[in-house]
């Protein structure tokens, strides 16, 4: 389990997702402390392990923000709100039955996953009653001498949340814009299945720009190290180069299978420094996310 600070007040929690610096939630140790993403079932030790390294317990938690139900990001909240049954639980209206209820989601991840589903764990049913219904117009949480504003961002899923703290000019951009993989210097578009959409991500890109944040932090992974007009600029760019790059490989190959091995070499090359997993993972999703965009199953 690895920590580190983004900003006065908050931290990143690694954990540990298939290897270290792959996935991270947000800890926002304010007035009412608030964990941003709830990380994978098997992720939850790791993620509590970094709250107290900060000084703060599960049951010191106000809120709980899951920006969408993909089980990298919500799997962990039935274990979390096991440990605090007062946590108040936001993810957006359309996925707040999935949470409540994960069967036909853990169902679908692992037909999606395979044998890396595994590596996630699975999640658990979260009461309705500690959960609320964030609409298409968003909403804002009062931390006390800070705000949080959650924002409907689809493209990368339907249900997309982007997280917005103006007080300290920090946008949690979730994966709205997509992935920077540190350690190999990767950028990566946030395609995945089953509903991801290229011209939805775009109108993400742009409208998160004019926030003007002075810091992002993603998921996948850390904060952003250049000028935050860098990574818009890079998430447009990289988001249509991948999608007519992975359609002439498409073109080339003839399969999913051959065109995703084409794009783990190609235009992830994760491996190493991140270990073989990690690129499998991301190859599958990505390419197949891409094709289905464009109707090819």
């Amino acid at each position: 389990m690895d920590t580190f600070e983004v900003a006065d007040g908050v931290y990143g929690i690694d954990f540990e997702l298939f290897d270290a610096g792959v996935g991270a939630v947000y800890l926002l140790d304010d007035d009412e402390p608030t964990l941003v993403d709830a990380g994978t079932a098997a992720g939850v030790d790791a993620i509590v392990d970094g709250m107290a390294e900060w000084g703060v317990e599960p049951a010191d938690l106000s809120h709980l923000v899951c920006s969408h139900v993909h089980v990298d990001h919500s799997g962990g909240a039935s274990a979390l709100v096991e440990a605090n049954p007062d946590v108040e639980v936001y993810i957006h209206e359309s996925t707040v039955d999935h949470l409540v209820d994960p069967g036909a989601l853990v169902a679908s991840s692992r037909r999606a996953m395979g044998d890396l589903f595994e590596l996630m764990g699975e999640q658990g049913p979260v009461p309705r009653e500690n959960v609320t219904a964030v609409p298409d117009a968003g909403a804002t949480l009062e931390l006390g001498s800070n705000t949080l504003e959650l924002l409907h961002a689809p493209g990368h899923s339907p249900d997309h949340l982007a997280a917005w703290n103006p007080e300290r000019g920090l946008l949690l951009a979730s994966e709205c814009l997509g992935y920077h993989f540190q350690r190999a210097d990767r950028w990566v578009p946030p395609a995945t299945l089953p509903n991801f959409d290229v011209d939805l991500v775009d109108e993400a890109i742009d409208r998160l720009a004019e926030l003007d944040p002075d810091r992002i932090a993603f998921p996948h992974f850390g904060v952003w190290p250049d000028d935050p007009e860098v990574a818009f600029e890079t998430a447009a760019r990289e988001l249509h180069r991948f999608d007519e790059r992975i359609l002439e490989l498409y073109d080339q190959h003839g399969s999913l299978q051959e065109t995703a091995a084409v794009v783990g070499e190609e235009l992830l090359d994760l491996a190493p420094p991140y270990d073989d997993s990690v690129e499998r993972f991301y190859r599958e999703l990505l390419t197949a996310g891409f094709l289905r965009h464009h109707g090819i199953e």
